[in-house]
């Protein structure tokens, strides 16, 4: 079985207050996206890595990648304008290898297990298709957007936040990028949805944050000890 990894790293990042970009964050050491491919690459069942990423960084990530020769790394690439296009990109870079399953994984995420990587691609094979998630912990109100009101209160067990690693059949996947192309789903398994195709959902872990503001680093460097 043949997988290949996409890793999105193309956002802005306009939400984390600091002149560096967050992938390229010192974090105990080294580059929070250098984390994240180690963790993606140690992984054996992984055959290659596609980083999509933006244009102002991508010779830092080069230099990145050979500097702590991280050789699963097929290709670095400029994604696009939102998530869902940076992932088609890769999607499309992949398909010169025709993979039998694609992994996606946040750059930005580097606290990721191999543990839940392997238990996603698992999953998939025996599934089709998985994502990594964890069950809320608060409770969840609806509330009207015009007067702040309360509107119901929401079944907590029913709702998860979405992470990933997110793991699919590399032909299902790129199909549902085909159709909804140009659109702006932040979450890949939501465009299996559109097609009615059941995506598997397996347990994460709340160390796999993401890091998205200068908080999150201090937390991750408390979380990755």
């Amino acid at each position: 079985m043949k997988i290949t990894a996409i890793i999105a790293a193309a956002g802005s990042g306009t939400r984390y207050s600091a002149k560096k970009n967050k992938l390229l964050e010192n974090l105990t050491g080294m580059p929070v996206i250098v984390h994240t491919l180690k963790k993606i690459s140690a992984v054996n069942r992984i055959n290659s890595i596609i980083i999509c990423t933006s244009e102002d960084i991508i010779e830092e990530i080069e230099q990145l990648v050979k500097k702590y020769n991280i050789s699963k790394v097929k290709n670095i690439i400029i994604g696009g304008k939102t998530r869902q296009e940076s992932v088609f990109l890769g999607l499309t870079e992949a398909k010169k290898d025709n993979p039998d399953f694609i992994l996606i994984h946040d750059g930005a995420r580097p606290l990721i297990s191999a543990e839940i990587i392997e238990n996603s691609i698992n999953t998939a094979a025996k599934t089709g298709a998985s994502i990594v998630a964890v069950p809320l912990k608060d409770t969840i109100k609806k509330v009207n957007p015009d007067t702040s009101e309360i509107i119901e209160t929401l079944n907590r067990s029913e709702f998860w936040n979405v992470q990933t690693p997110q793991v699919f059949k590399f032909n299902e996947i790129l199909n549902a990028h085909e159709k909804f192309q140009g659109q702006d789903y932040t979450d890949d398994s939501a465009l299996m949805e559109k097609l009615n195709i059941p995506v598997t959902v397996i347990m994460g872990s709340y160390k796999n944050i993401k890091i998205t503001t200068l908080e999150d680093i201090k937390i991750a460097e408390i979380l990755i000890n």
